[in-house]
């Protein structure tokens, strides 16, 4: 079982909509999940659909008054996903368990005694250092540190690695940390200087996928479900899918032969030729070489997997075809369908496995 913290003390940076959509993300993975909600604001329960005002025992009993940890935990409707909800009364906790031995320890005690096997524990803690997020490190062999591209994400980041590690040489305790860069912009040199800031000084592992900036991230937290619930077919979802493949891959490399991380806007280049598939003032390029194909279709997502419908196709005498089409941000399968069979696109790294046996193609337009 791997408990994961995910905790940073700065506010607005993602911890919640990485606890509840990396969680399902796991689920969908085959993978049993404990959400743990550690802040008393209740974001992770609402995210998944649980009022607070409903909510009977919740993670304060099991602190406070030693309730075992399986008497609280609630279904979140999300197969394979259980909650440890929260509530506004979790803010008193410093206060009630102040003479209480060991009261950094609560949690890991809690977690110790339940008698409920998951193969991950992620815990949300709250946007602060206290006795709250101490008591998640502890209990913790694994932090995830959410960091959005800003100045203040940047200050946070340091004064928590600050406290991990005093953490580690006082309890002996290790804990493992990860950087997940959150609200990603490509675009913007201020955000891509800010990551390039961490690698520089950060000596631990960065997710190599960052989660990029996404409307139906925030939507689907208004609808109380994670986004791969909401809408499967968007930029977020396919980041988080790829965060848990990462995850799934720190535990055995060997796991996955295909690559699956969706990285990218932009294809890669296809061999033979530097153009590159992209934007054009006309709408959306995707580009295949093959001067032998006499018929050269592409069907996806973005035309109801009907070849050619909405698009427009030009050929050039070297054996270029240039498949262009209006098409709108979100992640697309697709796939060529050339002299009558389909293929992958080779110029595209990123495949997803269709269920049917073989690969699709995968494109995400931010």
């Amino acid at each position: 079982m791997r408990i994961i913290a995910i905790a940073n003390q700065k506010g607005g940076c993602g911890k919640t909509t990485t606890a509840i959509n990396l969680s399902a993300s796991l689920a969908k993975r085959n993978r049993t999940v404990l959400l743990i909600d550690m802040d008393p604001q209740g974001h992770s329960t609402l995210g998944y659909n649980v009022r607070l005002e409903e909510i009977g025992l919740s993670i304060y009993h099991v602190l406070k008054e030693g309730i075992s940890l399986d008497n609280i935990v609630l279904n979140t409707g999300v197969a394979n996903v259980r909650l440890a909800p929260s509530n506004i009364i979790l803010s008193t906790i410093e206060q009630d368990i102040a003479g209480v031995p060991e009261k950094e320890k609560r949690l890991h005690h809690a977690i110790a005694m339940s008698k409920r096997n998951y193969d991950y524990i992620l815990i949300d803690c709250p946007p602060n250092l206290g006795l709250l997020s101490i008591n998640a490190l502890r209990a913790a062999g694994e932090v995830i540190i959410p960091l959005d591209a800003s100045f203040f994400s940047l200050h946070g980041l340091g004064k928590l690695l600050e406290t991990i590690e005093v953490l580690n040489r006082r309890s002996g305790h290790k804990v493992e940390t990860y950087i997940l860069p959150t609200m990603y912009n490509r675009r913007s040199r201020f955000a891509r200087e800010i990551i390039e800031e961490v690698k520089s000084h950060f000596k631990g592992v960065i997710f190599s996928t960052p989660i990029r900036m996404c409307t139906k991230l925030r939507e689907s937290v208004s609808f109380g479900c994670p986004v791969s619930e909401y809408e499967t077919n968007s930029i977020g979802h396919w980041d988080y899918s790829a965060v848990a493949d990462e995850v799934l891959l720190q535990e055995d490399p060997s796991m996955e032969t295909r690559p699956i991380a969706v990285l990218s806007s932009s294809i890669s280049k296809v061999p033979e030729t530097d153009i590159e598939s992209g934007y054009t003032d006309s709408g959306f390029i995707f580009i295949y070489k093959n001067p032998k194909a006499t018929e050269v279709k592409i069907a996806g997502d973005f035309n109801n997997w009907v070849p050619d419908k909405g698009v427009n196709t030009v050929r050039d005498e070297d054996g270029t075809w240039k498949k262009i089409i209006k098409i709108s941000p979100g992640a697309y399968q697709y796939k060529f369908y050339i002299d009558g069979e389909w293929m992958e696109d080779p110029g595209n790294p990123n495949l997803v496995d269709n269920k049917m046996g073989s690969y699709n193609s995968l494109i995400v337009i931010d």
